[in-house]
């Protein structure tokens, strides 16, 4: 019944994306179509590709050190925007990869943004450290943001280029490795945009 469930969840969101993704508007700058090649690229490493811009509306929320942060505040940097829990096994299994690529890349104008979803900040700040991640972990206790993002089955990461434009998604985690050749070719792509 869970696995019909998080199934189910995940074709709603996949619909929800594409459809947000054709009627989303375009900003000056921003609603040059990804070169073909790098679309393709995107889709043989398991995300889905939009059809047009989208264009994320900005939001502020706490960091685990208390500061207030905006995803607006990233922006130049190629953004993998990921919703995530302490107790999604899948969340478990891909952070450590998540880390690792964001060790590789972070020099480069990478920044891996981890949205934790209605969980104590005692709680996430232990797996934190148990788990050695070192890029920005952010709060959404109400899961206020992680519902406008259509992030209805964890984990879901956005990849944003360095305009804030999305330009990908992936749900779930289906085993691959964000250091594998084919992605970290692929983000060397991405970052040189």
């Amino acid at each position: 019944m869970r696995i019909r469930f998080v199934v189910v969840c995940a074709l709603i969101a996949a619909v929800s994306f594409s459809a947000a993704a054709q009627g989303a508007s375009s900003a000056v700058g921003t609603d040059k179509p990804l070169p073909a090649e790098l679309a393709n690229l995107l889709m043989k490493s398991g995300f889905q590709v939009p059809t047009k811009a989208v264009l994320p509306e900005d939001f502020t929320l706490t960091a685990l050190d208390g500061s207030r942060t905006s995803l607006s505040s990233f922006k130049g940097k190629v953004v993998v925007l990921s919703f995530w829990a302490t107790w999604c096994g899948p969340c478990k299994q891909e952070l450590p990869s998540m880390q690792a690529l964001y060790k590789k890349m972070k020099d480069k104008g990478l920044e891996i943004v981890a949205v934790d979803l209605a969980e104590e900040k005692q709680l996430v700040s232990r797996f934190v450290k148990s788990n050695g991640l070192s890029f920005p972990i952010l709060l959404d206790s109400d899961v206020s943001v992680g519902s406008a993002w259509g992030a209805s089955s964890i984990p879901t990461n956005y990849l944003l280029d360095r305009s804030g434009r999305v330009i990908a998604r992936v749900v779930g985690f289906d085993g691959r490795e964000w250091t594998s050749s084919d992605r970290m070719s692929l983000f060397e792509q991405i970052l040189a945009l």
